[in-house]
């Protein structure tokens, strides 16, 4: 009788312990207590972080976006271009460069150094022929045929828009030197009107290979030498190369 009641002390002394262990094993394996989270990704443990795991398994992956076309050219700073165009012009104004004389073909030489991707610094080395207007013939003796053959020389700015794209308008200003000379088939040449000029243009290029391209440009000319003004502008067309880029 002894041995039992010994017995049953016994198991009334490990009774509050199997009791703690079987309550500890309930909360662990309800789902709904077990928040712990992921050290890595911040994730729930147990059957919380596989529903979640499930879920974006099954979300539709964003659209990929198409790859852009590369540009044909580089924009790099401190790239030397060189240019060519055709010309035809006009001239107005109260001097006698525009009194006799009415428009006429030309050419020019172009160089631009780029300083950012939409600026450049340019120089034109410009020859520009204004013929005669006609109408009645000098009577005057030794009189003959005659033609202004104007050379300028300007430093321009060129700024650019959308030189991301192919197709690139720009604006040009500044300013330069005329010399013209009326040039008579029988007394020869003389010097009129020489001085210095501003001018302001705007124009287009077009990309064809990443180093050639199409230039097309409009510019207007103020001339004022000894009180007289001269106003001329010119339609040109021609090619540009980028060697350096």
């Amino acid at each position: 009788m002894r041995r039992m009641a010994r017995t049953g002390s016994g198991g009334r002394r490990f009774a509050p312990v199997l009791a703690a262990w079987i309550a500890l094993g309930a909360v662990l394996a309800s789902p709904g207590t077990s928040r712990a989270e992921d050290p890595d990704g911040g994730l729930e443990l147990g059957p919380a972080r596989y529903a979640s795991a499930l879920s974006l398994g099954m979300r539709q992956p964003p659209p990929a976006e198409a790859p852009r076309a590369p540009l044909l050219r580089r924009q790099r700073p401190n790239t030397i271009s060189i240019g060519i165009q055709g010309a035809y012009g006009i001239v107005r104004g109260n001097s006698r460069l525009a009194d006799g004389f009415s428009d006429g073909p030309g050419y020019a030489f172009r160089f631009r150094y780029m300083l950012s991707p939409s600026f450049a610094l340019g120089f034109s080395f410009e020859n520009q022929r204004f013929y005669d207007k006609g109408g009645q013939p000098s009577t005057e003796p030794g009189a003959g045929d005659s033609s202004v053959v104007m050379t300028t020389v300007s430093t321009e700015g060129v700024y650019y828009i959308h030189r991301e794209r192919e197709v690139n308008p720009y604006f040009v200003g500044g300013f330069g030197y005329a010399s013209p000379d009326v040039v008579d088939e029988v007394r020869g040449s003389s010097r009129v009107n020489e001085g210095l000029y501003l001018v302001l243009g705007t124009g287009l290029e077009r990309f064809v290979r990443p180093r050639f391209s199409l230039d097309f440009t409009l510019r207007g000319y103020g001339l004022i030498s000894n009180s007289e003004f001269t106003g001329f502008a010119s339609l040109s067309a021609g090619i540009h190369l980028y060697p350096g880029d």
